[in-house]
């Protein structure tokens, strides 16, 4: 069932200001607070196109739009996105305010100018190995907006499971995202890189890893969050060099030493995460690190020091 708004109706204005200051009541925000999300993604125009209500108020309300074309409903979504952070800033006084929205239609390059790039942060979820998503992302930091980094290719903890849905052998954003390949997502050195000659990474402000609930509850909840999203907290914060050799600062080898050291201190304080590895490993540091490369001489060894280490784990 469709699960949107009818954003012509104007009763309900008064139900959304209602559930903002229940937030506000319930995360303790205040006018100094910035950023408050708004969410904005999977809108879909036909829930609008195809709703007999709404296209009589589309009718009555606005007879000069057209009810066929996409522009009318983009239109309409914009003027409810200004309206409703009007309500937040001018009806709730939390004119301090920027406004987090994710990359959706209403962010492509034919509708950025509905909204502002003063007050509104865009968050992108989309696929940086795919063209059209790096397409659309160069245009939201050419129009000067700064961005939160989710990109599901690095940042989405719920993909590589089966699915809930359909009939396919893994879920939509598989494969599973490692703690390692969360750890060398450099952001903002894939941007210069991809955008040379901009100041575009200047507006990267963030990044923010996520978990969605369709198939994660209380049960797993913590073990797929940590220690992967301890991994980019350390990204965010230090930006090591991600091109450093094996084993030096700023490697994943290096970190690894740490983030596991990390998480079995956040498991006695009843933080639990996946576990690194085996724990004859934890306890000596060094013992179970293969080189990134084995020579032939070497595999054979590795090998056996990778059975050892997970026999010895086990007693």
């Amino acid at each position: 069932p469709c699960g949107q708004f009818n954003i012509l109706n104007e009763n309900l204005y008064p139900i959304i200001k209602d559930l903002y200051e229940e937030y506000i009541e319930m995360f303790r925000l205040d006018k100094g607070d910035r950023y408050f999300h708004m969410g904005g993604d999977e809108v879909k125009l036909s829930c609008w196109k195809e709703d007999e209500t709404f296209q009589k108020m589309l009718k009555e309300k606005h007879p000069d739009l057209s009810a066929t074309e996409d522009e009318t409903y983009y239109k309409l979504w914009g003027d409810f996105q200004n309206k409703v952070l009007s309500l937040y800033e001018n009806d709730l006084g939390m004119n301090n305010s920027k406004i987090v929205l994710w990359n959706s239609h209403l962010t492509q390059i034919d509708n950025l100018d509905k909204i502002s790039k003063d007050k509104y942060t865009i968050q992108f979820w989309g696929n940086l190995f795919e063209e059209h998503f790096l397409e659309e992302l160069g245009n939201i930091l050419d129009s000067g907006f700064e961005v939160i980094m989710s990109n599901y290719d690095d940042l989405y903890l719920d993909c590589g499971f089966g699915p809930w849905v359909g009939g396919a052998a893994n879920n939509w954003c598989s494969p599973y995202k490692s703690w390692k390949t969360i750890y060398e997502a450099d952001v903002r050195k894939f941007v210069t890189n991809t955008y040379p000659g901009s100041n575009h990474a200047d507006k990267i402000i963030g990044g923010e890893t996520a978990i969605w609930t369709e198939q994660t509850s209380s049960s797993d909840m913590l073990q797929r969050v940590f220690p992967r999203t301890w991994a980019y907290a350390e990204r965010l914060w230090t930006n090591p060099d991600s091109d450093v050799a094996e084993n030096e600062e700023g490697s994943w080898e290096e970190a690894q030493v740490r983030l596991a050291h990390f998480a079995s201190l956040m498991n006695k304080r009843g933080i639990s995460s996946n576990t690194f590895k085996p724990q004859f490993c934890l306890q000596n540091t060094g013992a179970c690190v293969l080189p990134r490369t084995p020579s032939s001489a070497q595999q054979p060894i590795a090998t056996l020091l990778l059975l050892l280490s997970v026999l010895l784990g086990l007693l």
